[in-house]
């Protein structure tokens, strides 16, 4: 059982949360799209989806820069979810040596993979590399 639970919790590693995609890509929306949100969603609550389909409901008005931030943001999804169940199989392991006393959530498993690198598995190194760069965690 413990496995199965390792690995669900490490799938939340991949995940991410807001606080380590706000790094990279969302980040780069809020930034790109400061003028458009302001303008048009404002009244917006954020969370689940509402934002983007109040972005979605103003597509004709938006700038060429947020639109293209919004882009990358799918990308990064698009790399997230296409490559999670690999980075999970590959840094299980990883994950339980060196961060099972770190809290799920908020890219800290991510961190604490990139902190101990030197104790992280050949295997696992790539995964930790490409996740970091995708989603803006670079060093």
């Amino acid at each position: 059982m413990k496995i199965f639970q390792l690995l669900a919790a490490a799938a939340g590693v991949f995940l991410l949360s807001a606080s380590a995609m706000a790094q990279g890509p969302v980040q780069g929306v809020l930034e790109a799209c400061k003028t458009e949100i302001t303008t048009y969603c404002d009244q917006v609550t954020p969370g689940n989806g509402r934002m983007l389909s109040c972005m979605y409901a103003h597509e004709d008005k938006i700038s060429d820069t947020c639109a293209a931030s919004i882009v990358d943001l799918a990308d990064a999804l698009d790399f997230l979810f296409a490559n999670v169940s690999n980075a999970v199989a590959l840094c299980a392991a990883d994950i339980e040596a060196n961060c099972s006393n770190v809290e799920f959530g908020g890219g800290r498993i991510l961190s604490c993979l990139k902190a101990n690198a030197d104790k992280v598995s050949a295997e696992c190194q790539p995964v930790v590399s490409s996740f970091s760069e995708q989603f803006g965690l670079g060093d």
